[in-house]
């Protein structure tokens, strides 16, 4: 079965040769397609010589910046292979890591109702990113393996195109967390849950995400923390501070983006949503104040 692997990439010239050489360390049959988001440096002259050299398809394509999202969805409609593994453009694969998700994703019997398959990243010591699942083996939606089993982390997924094709990030300018995607497919269908390592994060990376400043990635935060609290409320008594840190942040970015706190609020349904957003107000703004004095504005 070909495998895609979709890299979507930005400035990251340098780390591309070690992905690639990690992609033939897999053992299986796949195609790397790579989406450059509008890079400055020299991408496009680093990914015609791995094309060169490849002993697979390698398939590149250049975007004005428009946000991995935008990237992402690009990939997706490239693809060749039944299957899509997103592997960012700093991350390394481990030797066989692809083929043991695959293996797994072929153990399922009717996968119909099934997404695909999601294992572990690993930094660079080798330390588990986030949790291991409770269970090496574990069928359940994003939102409960999320809420129920408390597996937060990176986590590598190999999802069928087909139903990343039927579930594209919306289309907008700026940030959109990774979350929007996978709660929505999750909606709908299952994943299989493994305790296999699969990927090398390198959380020294110096422009990963988690190092932008969050006035950065405010607007898209008010989307990601707004859904959580309008949508996976009824998860509350199994993560409460999850929700506790969702109605903050909410809060924080909605201040960024000088939109009052109240309005987003009155619109969720649950009282529990509503009763976190507004009690989440002051410290807030705390946050926010705390981010303007590390930016000196």
């Amino acid at each position: 079965m070909l495998v895609t692997v979709l890299t979507p990439t930005f400035n990251r010239a340098g780390y591309l040769p070690e992905l690639h050489a990690s992609l033939l360390r897999q053992d299986m049959d796949l195609e790397w397609v790579v989406i450059d988001d509008g890079s400055t440096d020299d991408t496009e002259d680093v990914m015609e010589e791995l094309a060169r050299i490849s002993s697979f398809p390698v398939r590149f394509q250049r975007q004005p910046n428009g946000g991995k999202h935008s990237a992402f969805n690009r990939g997706v409609s490239m693809a060749r292979g039944e299957l899509i593994a997103q592997i960012d453009s700093d991350d390394l694969l481990v030797p066989g890591g692809l083929r043991r998700l695959l293996d797994h994703w072929s153990d399922i019997g009717d996968s119909r109702r099934y997404a695909g398959v999601a294992g572990l990243c690993v930094d660079e010591r080798g330390h588990v990113v986030g949790e291991r699942f409770p269970r090496d083996m574990i069928d359940a939606s994003w939102q409960e393996a999320l809420y129920r089993y408390s597996t937060a982390g990176d986590k590598p997924r190999m999802y069928r195109t087909d139903v990343l094709r039927a579930h594209p990030f919306p289309l907008r300018t700026g940030y959109v967390a990774e979350s929007v995607l996978w709660r929505a497919i999750g909606r709908n269908y299952l994943t299989r849950h493994v305790n296999e390592q699969v990927v090398v994060c390198r959380m020294s990376a110096q422009n990963r995400l988690t190092r932008r400043p969050f006035a950065e990635i405010a607007s898209g935060a008010v989307m990601q923390h707004g859904i959580t609290l309008a949508e996976d409320i009824a998860w509350l008594r199994f993560r409460p501070v999850h929700f506790v840190k969702a109605a903050v942040n909410l809060s924080r970015a909605c201040f960024h983006q000088k939109e009052p706190v109240w309005r987003r609020s009155r619109g969720f349904d649950a009282v529990a949503a509503r009763a976190l957003s507004m009690g989440s107000i002051p410290l807030g703004w705390v946050f926010y104040r705390m981010d303007l004095l590390s930016s000196g504005s």
